[in-house]
């Protein structure tokens, strides 16, 4: 029996200087899970910067669908390393064709100001939620609050935490939360019986503050325009003691069901 966990899946193999395989395989009936490839495409690129440069944002294209029983290619530019930030671009490979690239940048941890504006929302602690199911995801669990939009086709706001021991590594940690990003959908409420949201566009995080995603992390997505085929949102991910630890927007096909 396999025992596979989210580390499985961010062992990638460094195949020449800025050339990585991801072998994770498993099968799946549908396409390979976008968040896989994306923190897949985000530990290679943290692998050609310095230790002291960690990701503060990413923005990825997923351009074909992947299959979660081959493994995937991932190919790294160096485009800029300047005094305070690092620039990367990955793109992701399967059978010799582009299906996902990215553009990330890391950053010299700074001092100063630390604000936000929003809040966590008014949700009772993970410890006391019912338990939840979080398809598709290794090594992650999740807990149930009371849906802002009532009962959708999936949640919008939930918590959740990667059960693999990630330590304090942040390049991990931020590979977690990349990981746990995509998954669930904050078009769930423009669902109806005849239209609904599908396969993801393009995504985009923003890392604000340090996270240890095996404590509890609020995911927390709002719903903003469907037009002309495609739907956009954006979200939020706080720890327990309500920290905005990053931002999360995405752009997805939005189609007649078939």
């Amino acid at each position: 029996m396999r025992h596979d966990t989210l580390l499985d899946i961010l062992n990638l193999e460094r195949v020449e200087l800025d050339l990585f395989r991801g072998n994770f395989v498993c099968p799946d009936p549908l396409a390979l899970y976008g968040g896989q490839v994306a923190a897949q495409a985000l530990r290679a690129a943290g692998l050609t910067v310095e230790q002291d440069r960690l990701p503060h944002s990413l923005h990825g294209y997923f351009l074909r669908p992947g299959d979660a029983s081959l493994p995937t290619v991932f190919q790294v530019f160096r485009d800029r390393d300047g005094r305070s930030f690092s620039a990367r671009r990955v793109v992701a490979l399967q059978r010799g064709k582009v299906i996902f690239n990215m553009s990330a940048s890391f950053h010299v941890e700074e001092k100063g100001i630390d604000d936000q504006i929003p809040a966590l929302p008014d949700v009772p602690a993970p410890d006391y939620c019912p338990v939840s199911r979080m398809p598709r995801l290794f090594s992650f669990e999740s807990r149930q609050v009371e849906q802002p939009y009532g009962d959708t086709e999936w949640p919008t706001r939930f918590w959740a935490r990667c059960t693999a021991p990630l330590g304090t590594d942040p390049l991990l940690n931020a590979c977690a939360l990349t990981y746990v990003s995509d998954i669930s959908s904050g078009l769930a409420p423009f669902n109806s019986p005849t239209d609904h949201s599908g396969s993801s566009l393009d995504h985009a995080v923003w890392f604000h503050r340090d996270a240890l995603l095996t404590d509890w992390v609020l995911i927390d997505m709002v719903p903003r325009s469907i037009a002309g085929g495609r739907g956009w949102y954006h979200g939020a991910l706080f720890d327990r003691d309500g920290a905005l630890v990053a931002s999360l927007t995405q752009e997805a096909l939005f189609r007649r069901r078939r």
